[in-house]
């Protein structure tokens, strides 16, 4: 037995090396060439490129397009409205959007600690119980993806499901009292002021719109969630929602194979033919403006 094993070892070893280059490298080079050569564009991260050829994010993370306000000093934080349902009785901290732009899902997670980036102080945290439910920050980061992993029933999660599909409605989203354009740098400076109570009087908000996905950067949402925010865009740039209405339809993508799945739109591809359509807009007043 002792005497075969130096040639079972040598047999072994062998084999070893053959697996190890067919598997590490043989098989990874055939892959990589068949891919750059069907799928180029996928295998080199589905990257979005400027005419000048600028890499300017990819279709497979989620871009942010929010903006600066007085509450968080030139961060992308505010602090708007309680509902006055408990737990969270402390109000809610979530990103000020830029209702010129489209929106995609939001990032949440489950905390039980202070988190000084989003203006979490542990006094905070023993008001409301000792847990929160605050915004991934910094947000859209895809080194830094989270989940929640909070259930429906949740209480956290529907309180702040319910403040941000509030706000959502003050900017005119699904609500039966559009959003003013000439309101824009006001909200920007204190979205609290504006937007308190603006939950009545409106319709559902897609529910995309206001739950946040496991990854933290879907890129994608509903059609019907594109098509709720359309007369916010379209008043906060002066636009026609009818012409918004057609090119939100243009970049409808269908179900996989005509049955897989539901009709998707893809923000950041929405947004830039947004401002190639119509002309991108000029920079918000700084905090406090």
């Amino acid at each position: 037995m002792l005497r075969n094993a130096p040639r079972e070892l040598w047999v072994a070893l062998r084999i070893t090396l053959v697996l190890a280059a067919l598997c590490g490298l043989v098989y990874p080079l055939v892959m990589t060439g068949i891919a750059q050569v069907a799928f180029p564009g996928q295998a080199n991260g589905s990257l979005i490129r400027t005419s000048s050829g600028t890499v300017i994010g990819s279709s497979l993370v989620g871009e942010c397009f929010y903006q600066p306000n007085a509450q968080r000093s030139g961060y992308l934080l505010t602090t708007p409205l309680a509902t006055g349902t408990a737990p969270q009785r402390s109000g809610e901290v979530f990103f000020a959007v830029d209702p010129r732009y489209f929106q995609g899902r939001p990032s949440y997670l489950q905390t039980t600690s202070a988190v000084p980036a989003v203006g979490l102080t542990a006094q905070d945290l023993h008001r409301d119980g000792g847990a929160a439910v605050v915004p991934l920050a910094p947000p859209c980061e895809s080194n830094s993806s989270q989940g929640s992993n909070l259930a429906p029933s949740n209480p956290y999660l529907i309180q702040r499901i319910d403040t941000y599909a509030a706000y959502l409605h003050c900017l005119g989203v699904d609500s039966t009292v559009p959003f003013r354009g000439s309101r824009l740098a006001a909200v920007a400076r204190d979205p609290s002021r504006y937007c308190g109570g603006a939950a009545s009087a409106t319709t559902p908000i897609p529910v995309d719109l206001v739950t946040g996905d496991f990854t933290s950067f879907d890129p994608d949402i509903s059609q019907a969630a594109a098509l709720a925010q359309v007369d916010m865009v379209a008043s906060a740039r002066g636009l026609d929602p009818a012409r918004l209405t057609r090119l939100v339809d243009a970049h409808v993508t269908g179900r996989s194979l005509g049955v897989l799945g539901e009709p998707y739109v893809d923000v950041l591809q929405l947004n830039l033919a947004l401002n190639r359509t119509f002309g991108a807009p000029a920079p918000l007043p700084p905090p406090g403006g």
